[in-house]
């Protein structure tokens, strides 16, 4: 009658150990299989970002003469580092906000202004606004005679 108890217990717990191991292997292969999706996609966004920052061919930016020394933000817009669309981003600039208009150039075919904005705060105040989201207020007269 112990044989047979100490059989039983153990066919329950090799039978237990069995569902156990099965269940913990399906556990892994299911992990492992989302893991190396996720590796995949990974690997995938992170070459797509990588196209997306560098561009093909050389940058060229050109320097344009500015008729205007102030301006204001048309609408809410973002102050960049660079004059380009995928450079980091200093700040949002609210509708109607005041800028002072430092420089302007155009860089892949767009138009940049080299912003100070206007305000009591002196922290990342200073970067590029695409020119058609500036108003122009100010004419800057240059002085220069022809003859």
């Amino acid at each position: 009658m112990i044989k047979t108890f100490f059989i039983y217990v153990l066919l329950l717990t090799s039978g237990g150990l069995g569902i156990l191991y099965y269940l913990l292997n399906d556990k892994y292969n299911k992990q492992n299989i989302q893991v190396r999706v996720l590796t995949k996609q990974n690997n995938s966004l992170t070459s797509q970002l990588n196209t997306i920052n560098k561009p093909n061919e050389t940058l060229k930016v050109y320097s344009r003469p500015i008729r205007f020394n102030t301006g204001e933000a048309i609408k809410r817009c973002s102050l960049y580092i660079s004059p380009l669309s995928n450079s980091p981003i200093l700040r949002s600039i609210p509708s109607n906000s005041r800028v002072a208009i430092l420089d302007a150039v155009e860089a892949l075919e767009t138009l940049w202004y080299e912003v100070r904005v206007i305000t009591s705060d002196s922290v990342n105040t200073k970067g590029f606004v695409r020119q058609e989201l500036i108003k122009e207020l100010q004419i800057i007269e240059t002085h220069i005679i022809k003859n």
